[in-house]
């Protein structure tokens, strides 16, 4: 019989997805007959790399925010969404309810509908955050006031997580349970067999990626002058090569997203958790553009500074393409973190199973 672990997953982007894939194989390490159980709509395919087994259930765990692209969000959207979906509905409580009963823990990162069916069946919950969804809003309810009385339903509810992880850089510390190094997805493939996969034939490779949301490149037609790089963009709707130096790869692309930034010169991405967390496991550069919309970019923005001595990019300096001037200067290597937290949390959960 398995050791069924319950896992309540935010949909917004694919970072906390990410993050508990990670936790989650190192979980699997010590447990060898785990099972998991995931709750969310991030997409399935996502999870399907994964070494352990899994039953993916597809339900709204949380809103997050409404993106309109990559760098910026929509207040407005993201309170209508919030209106049609909090608080839960009771069938979709006690439809999941049922499906964890044969649960040992419930995992939330950083979805509140975990925290609810821990306490409807007395199983230990586990909230696991960099940032939590009370703090964002309440950010942003000055610009967007309607916002606030979201930020107090969610902080009540975050309150009676059983067991509380804080994962580095954090935004908002508090005291908790653990706190962790960051979190990322382990690296499966050497830097020079990822290379030679991409094509790279001695080009470096810079790697741009907006954590899974296609990217709309004004500069897109200035890459062809820059021939001793190939530029991999990550993310995209389809796949293929452009102009020769540039390969876009799709989400659901065979190449695992930690081994394209540990394969890379130079990796180019949005202030986002999981992928600076993937980065810091590698020697790579980074090049991040700030996300004035997102209250948790400032202190991610310190953290590529002051640690992974990245480069900040303002969005017009991105979008204009005029950092392109500066690339062999960007590409300064740096020492990688020792630890991966996904392992501390993992010792951590199996002491609770």
């Amino acid at each position: 019989m398995s050791t069924n672990i319950c896992c309540f997953i935010s949909p917004h982007g694919f970072g906390h997805a990410t993050r508990t894939i990670a936790v989650l194989e190192a979980l699997h390490k010590l447990i060898p007959d785990l099972h998991a159980n995931l709750f969310s709509t991030v997409p399935e395919s996502l999870f399907n790399p994964m070494s352990l087994p899994y039953t993916y259930c597809q339900v709204t765990t949380d809103i997050g925010l409404i993106q309109t692209t990559a760098l910026s969000v929509s207040t407005s959207l993201t309170r209508q969404a919030l209106d049609n979906v909090t608080p839960f509905a009771p069938d979709i409580i006690t439809q999941c309810a049922a499906a964890c009963k044969s649960g040992r823990l419930i995992m939330c990162d950083i979805s509140v509908l975990g925290i609810i069916i821990g306490k409807r069946l007395g199983i230990p919950s586990i909230l696991v955050e960099n940032f939590t969804w009370d703090w964002i809003y309440s950010r942003l309810s000055e610009p967007a006031p309607a916002l606030a009385r979201f930020s107090d339903y969610f902080s009540r509810l975050y309150q009676e997580a059983d067991f509380h992880i804080q994962t580095e850089p954090v935004c908002r510390p508090v005291l908790c349970d653990l706190t962790s190094y960051p979190i990322a997805r382990s690296i499966k493939s050497s830097a020079a067999k990822t290379r030679a996969a991409l094509g790279a034939r001695g080009r470096k490779i810079v790697l741009i990626t907006m954590g899974g949301i296609p990217l709309e490149l004004p500069f897109m037609s200035q890459l062809k002058n820059y021939p001793e790089y190939l530029f991999v963009l990550a993310g995209q709707r389809k796949q293929g090569n452009f102009s020769g130096n540039v390969l876009m790869l799709s989400n659901d692309s065979r190449f695992h997203h930690p081994d394209l930034i540990n394969g890379a010169h130079l990796l180019v991405c949005k202030t986002g958790y999981s992928t600076i967390a993937e980065c810091a496991q590698t020697t790579t550069p980074v090049c991040a553009v700030s996300r004035s919309d997102f209250a948790e970019s400032a202190v991610l923005e310190k953290f590529i500074r002051q640690l992974l001595h990245g480069t900040i990019l303002g969005q017009d300096e991105f979008n204009s393409g005029s950092w392109l001037y500066k690339l062999p200067q960007l590409q300064t290597k740096r020492s990688r973190f020792s630890k991966n937290g996904a392992d501390q949390v993992a010792s951590f959960l199996a002491q609770l199973i």
